[in-house]
């Protein structure tokens, strides 16, 4: 036990050392050994939690879990300006103007513009690319505490909260042990993008989670309602319908459809002005490229990856549980979007607590490095940087391979 708790204390002692950087892209070395130290006491923890009574084991991760995330949650957002966004379209919002209608610099918003958002904005000449169901969110905080971007951050945070307790309940309905919820509870990953930088993700865990519970309880149309406001708020979560059973596609679309319907319906006038600069973000953002985009800069051939992807894990291994197909493709997805920001990847962490595997645990590590693009002026990220995000999972594809081909050999060996 005393490994385990040294272990959590380590997590939550780096988790304080990088709240209290002043600007991590401008220290992001320091950021990058801080991260790998506790993702160090992470991985420590997680193998010695597991020699821990039950009894001792669940206040030993809650505990920790939640002194991480409080030492993070008053920390201002410097690794990514993204929660200035929020602030930026819920403000905009709030004046009587779509956010989806002009970009930041355009001089309709002139009025709107103050030396404290408009100047961290990413991408002010871009529209926003946040569909209807997170414009919402920014609107109800923005409300209570009006242009703050520190309470946008910790609405964030607290949302995910909501992630956790629905990725514990999971594993108790499915007879898991509780160290087994530090997967998800102390993974840096979850605690750095979410309550260190207050992204958007953070309110996707507790729909995603959800979502898989309804599934493994056969509430399919649930399923399908949370997948539907999961997908109002980022596009990709709409993908884990394939995942249903065949014969419960009809349920789990008619609460897909629902949800989406009553999150778009008060947009639905501005067409596909809602799309704001999507279109530009997939064919101008140039962060981390994912595999097929190394190859090939074409969106329309990143698209058709992906989707081949997605009906490739639909119809293959159908009878294997829903978490580890849903680690099987969501993986996969991250590795051939477009840019593999390392926020992307939160995601995937509640189904690991369900389905751990090592290589796509440690991905969740390694796609840190890709803030090796703050490095160095001009911005841009390093060949070693690429190679640290995307090893995991390609070296858990080379052992599957290897074990593939030895297997049948060493069964046919003489003894």
């Amino acid at each position: 036990m005393t490994g385990a708790i040294l272990a959590g204390l380590g997590l939550v002692a780096s988790c304080a050392a990088i709240a209290r950087v002043p600007n991590l892209v401008d220290s992001v070395a320091a950021f990058l050994v801080l991260f790998a130290f506790a993702f160090v006491c992470y991985a420590v923890g997680v193998w010695r939690l597991a020699a821990v009574s039950p009894r001792v084991a669940l206040p030993l991760v809650l505990g920790v879990a939640l002194a991480a995330r409080g030492v993070l949650a008053p920390a201002p957002p410097t690794l990514s300006t993204d929660a200035y966004r929020y602030v930026w379209d819920a403000r905009v919002a709030r004046a009587g103007i779509s956010p989806y209608a002009f970009a930041p610099v355009d001089p309709a918003l002139a009025g709107l513009r103050d030396g404290a958002i408009f100047p961290r904005l990413n991408h002010p000449t871009w529209r926003t690319i946040y569909p209807p169901a997170a414009q919402r969110f920014f609107q109800v905080v923005n409300r209570l505490r009006p242009d703050s971007v520190l309470a946008m951050k910790v609405a964030m945070a607290l949302a995910e909260l909501a992630g956790l307790a629905v990725v514990w309940g999971l594993l108790r309905a499915e007879g898991r042990p509780p160290w087994q919820a530090a997967i998800y509870a102390w993974n840096p990953l979850v605690l750095v993008e979410v309550w260190g930088s207050g992204h958007l993700d953070g309110i996707l865990l507790p729909l995603v989670a959800g979502a898989l519970w309804a599934a493994l309880t056969r509430r399919y149309a649930v399923a399908g309602a949370l997948l539907g406001l999961a997908s109002s708020l980022k596009l990709y979560p709409a993908t884990l319908l394939v995942l249903l059973p065949v014969a419960a596609w009809p349920a789990a679309l008619v609460g897909f459809g629902s949800a989406l319907l009553v999150c778009y319906a008060p947009v639905l006038t501005e067409g596909t002005a809602v799309l704001g600069s999507l279109p530009r973000y997939l064919g101008e953002e140039y962060f981390n490229p994912g595999l097929v985009r190394s190859l090939v800069d074409a969106p329309a051939v990143t698209l058709a990856a992906a989707v081949g992807w997605t009906a490739a894990v639909a119809i293959t291994d159908r009878a294997s549980p829903p978490a580890a197909r849903a680690v099987l493709l969501v993986g996969g997805l991250l590795l051939l979007s477009p840019n593999l920001f390392p926020w992307y990847a939160v995601w995937l962490v509640p189904f690991l607590a369900l389905s751990p595997s090592a290589p796509w645990l440690v991905f969740t590590g390694s796609v840190v490095a890709a803030y090796a693009f703050f490095l160095h002026e001009p911005w841009s990220i390093p060949g070693w940087a690429r190679a640290v995000v995307f090893a995991p999972p390609v070296a858990g594809v080379a052992w599957w391979l290897v074990a593939r081909v030895a297997a049948p050999r060493w069964r046919e060996s003489p003894t």
